[in-house]
């Protein structure tokens, strides 16, 4: 062990640990840019009105994809943090 300084581990450590986190990261944010449009959500579960599918809770709330003034909003549910469906503004009109 003395031929492989203990600073070199460290390192390694850190970068590996980094990586691990960004690849969650990016995990969650692909779950969340898959996430079905709102009709499509309502459509797959048969709802005629939006609602947790974990738990059947009402209350729901939305945040911007990738910034809170994103105007392409996740909602989840407020109780358990179920990601539901995504809401994309229409395409302005040329």
């Amino acid at each position: 062990m003395s031929d492989f300084p203990l600073p070199i581990l460290f390192i390694m450590a850190v970068f590996f640990t980094m990586w691990l986190v960004l690849r969650k990261y990016h995990k969650l944010e692909q779950r969340k840019r898959d996430l079905p449009d709102l009709n499509a959500f309502l459509y797959a579960n048969k709802l005629t009105e939006p609602r947790c599918t974990a738990c059947n809770a009402v209350d729901l709330k939305d945040e911007g994809l990738t910034h809170g003034k994103d105007e392409r909003r996740i909602v989840s549910c407020a109780q358990c943090n179920t990601l539901l469906y995504r809401i994309t503004p229409p395409a302005p009109e040329a």
